[in-house]
């Protein structure tokens, strides 16, 4: 008995088992194709491709099946785009395999995103049920216009030109130079401004100029018989170098202007040249230091080594004055003797200089307002394990300063974003880790943020 009962079993199981086989295998077939979709879109070689120089692209529409009504559809952007003379379309009873055409052109705006995508959406209105409510998406491939770079200092005889959205090293150039000291990125940057010895053996520093990309066509701007050359930075709207250099026979360091090509040169600060402190304290120039330009070209900021005429009392301040030299104006002023501005940059609307200070054993970051001279510490925002913050400089085109700590041979490159709104300066974020020193292998360093018209 106990026999018969297992055999039934056994076979009620195979029976079940072969029901459940037959009821895949049948579910299977009956599934339905996949839905085809409501509109047809035709894009030009299987994609839509604009440009923010104004290049536009043209896709297609119509409907895939005969609707029972009109069908309006709608287009929307997600402000990265534009769509030219159609932004509804209708299609009838009639027309609606008739393909109609749509332009889109990209929105030339002024941050550098890279290649970026935008969304064009399709919303489609129709009393045909079949129709109404359905949305479709394309996507759209901008290429952007605007474009940054970063050059830094990387190692002896060596620098880096950084990409400043992924952090890659675009190039390393090693042009034929002692070793490449203070570094700038040159006008649109294609040229890598270059403060090192004359010679192999070394010497007097000098400026050099060379293809920012390939340290290719070393060019030397500045005689070693003229001047000894400290610091230096490039202008963002004409091929000219600002430098402060020493000259070689009284050993004055002041401020000059000279173009890339070592052609126009002019000495704008002076040896005991009269100026103001804020206080209205006479006082005279006695050397000038880290030049840097303002957005427009039409003013140079920089450190100015006072020395009060009545009580001789000698303290730095910063100084801003017309590219020309005219104008001088003491905009910052701490009365310590021991006081070191460094990295004077101005912020992309001009409105701000940002410069690091060393105040007697205090190490700080700031950002001046220049119209209201008030001053806002960032050090706190921008610090990074307790590290020196060194070499800064500011986006030409975002809301950006860029900055290395400091260790010895170069270190990673950080960044941070920030707002300002009168007087108001906030960092809007932790400091972001823009470069791999380990998985490349060098370090970075004095970093100088420029644009690029996208010339090789």
């Amino acid at each position: 008995m106990k026999r018969y009962n297992f055999l039934a079993i056994m076979f009620a199981v195979s029976l079940f088992s072969f029901f459940i086989i037959i009821g895949c295998e049948k579910d299977e077939e009956d599934e339905p194709p996949p839905p085809q979709p409501k509109v047809n879109i035709t894009e030009t070689d299987g994609s839509t491709v604009v440009t923010e120089d104004g290049l536009t692209d043209t896709y297609t529409l119509a409907l895939n099946t005969q609707p029972t009504a009109d069908v309006t559809i709608t287009i929307t952007t997600d402000g990265q785009t534009s769509i030219s003379l159609k932004e509804t379309i209708t299609f009838t009873t009639t027309d609606w395999n008739v393909e109609q055409a749509i332009t889109v052109a990209a929105v030339d705006d002024v941050v550098p995103e890279g290649d970026h995508i935008s969304i064009v959406t399709h919303e489609m209105a129709s009393t045909d049920a079949d129709y109404d409510g359905e949305t479709i998406e394309l996507e759209v491939t901008i290429l952007d216009n605007e474009h940054t770079r970063i050059l830094s200092g990387s190692r002896t005889g060596h620098y880096c030109v950084v990409d400043p959205v992924t952090g890659e090293d675009l190039a390393e150039p090693a042009p034929n130079v002692h070793y490449v000291g203070q570094i700038s990125m040159g006008y649109m940057s294609h040229k890598a401004l270059i403060v090192s010895p004359v010679g192999a053996g070394g010497g007097t520093p000098v400026i050099y100029t060379c293809d920012a990309l390939t340290g290719n066509n070393l060019l030397q701007v500045v005689s070693e018989n003229d001047y000894y050359v400290m610091e230096l930075d490039g202008s963002p709207v004409e091929p000219k170098i600002a430098f402060a250099a020493k000259d070689v026979i009284n050993w004055h360091q002041h401020i000059h202007v000279i173009n890339e090509d070592g052609s126009g040169h002019v000495q704008l600060t002076f040896q005991d040249e009269g100026i103001d402190c804020p206080t209205k304290v006479a006082a005279k120039i006695v050397g000038a230091h880290y030049p840097g330009w303002s957005p427009d070209g039409s003013k140079i900021a920089f450190e100015g080594g006072l020395r009060e005429i009545n009580t001789n009392y000698a303290h730095n301040s910063v100084i801003i004055m017309d590219s020309d030299g005219s104008n001088k104006t003491v905009i910052y002023d701490v009365p310590v003797e021991e006081t070191w501005y460094r990295d004077i940059c101005f912020t992309r609307d001009g409105e701000f200089l940002i410069f690091s200070v060393s105040e007697g054993s205090i190490r700080a970051v700031k950002a001046l307002n220049i119209s209201s001279q008030i001053a806002t510490d960032l050090h706190a925002q921008m610090d990074v394990g307790g590290l020196g913050i060194e070499n800064l400089s500011t986006s030409p085109l975002e809301n950006k300063i860029v900055y290395m700590l400091h260790s010895p041979g170069g270190s990673d490159l950080y960044y941070v974003t920030y707002q300002s709104n009168g007087n108001i300066f906030n960092i809007t974020n932790s400091p972001i880790k823009l470069t791999d020193e380990l998985g490349v292998g060098h370090g970075y360093q004095q970093p100088d943020w420029a644009e690029w018209d996208g010339i090789e």
